[in-house]
């Protein structure tokens, strides 16, 4: 993996498949949190902007790659360094220097431990973890800090989709 990543041109990040992987989590959090008042919506909307970002980066990225196949496009060229500085940036744009909820010093929103099992990883751990506790406490306080880390992981989720499409820097 590091010497692909170390090889390529353009970083071989593929933010197509993870929208798919997270629309996947997104299911699991409905059905988890169905019969209360959380609402998945603000996730799966800030999904669909990841997988537009996603489809117009793949695009650039193909464009990149055809010019520099047939030499229209030096391999230091700025284009390049600015496409690879939004792949890296986007996967950044998924922390949060708070931390997820209970574990504070894992920053991932996405990937992460979950306090149920530390040796896993958990898709969108800071919200696994809050509806672990929402279940045993069943009050409303809880159920709305469940909404709350979906808000979170949402809004970074759309912070990912505006660094990838251009428009955050």
């Amino acid at each position: 993996m590091a010497l692909r990543l170390a090889d390529e041109e353009i970083i071989p990040f593929d933010y197509m498949s993870y929208t798919t992987e997270l629309e996947a989590y997104t299911k699991v959090v409905e059905k988890e949190t169905e019969g209360t008042t959380v609402s998945c919506s603000p996730l799966y909307n800030s999904i669909r902007a990841l997988k537009k970002a996603a489809t117009k980066v793949n695009s650039e990225r193909k464009d990149i790659q055809r010019e520099l196949s047939s030499k229209q496009l030096s391999k230091d060229s700025m284009r390049i360094r600015g496409l690879n500085d939004r792949l890296m940036q986007a996967e950044r744009a998924f922390t949060n220097r708070e931390g997820i909820f209970k574990q504070a010093w894992y920053k991932h929103l996405i990937y992460g431990p979950s306090e149920q099992n530390d040796w896993d990883t958990a898709s969108y751990p800071g919200i696994a973890d809050a509806i672990a506790t929402a279940r045993s406490s069943n009050t409303s306080a809880s159920w709305k800090l469940v909404q709350h880390e979906v808000h979170r992981v949402a809004r970074a989720v759309a912070q990912a989709s505006a660094v990838l499409s251009g428009s955050l820097t």
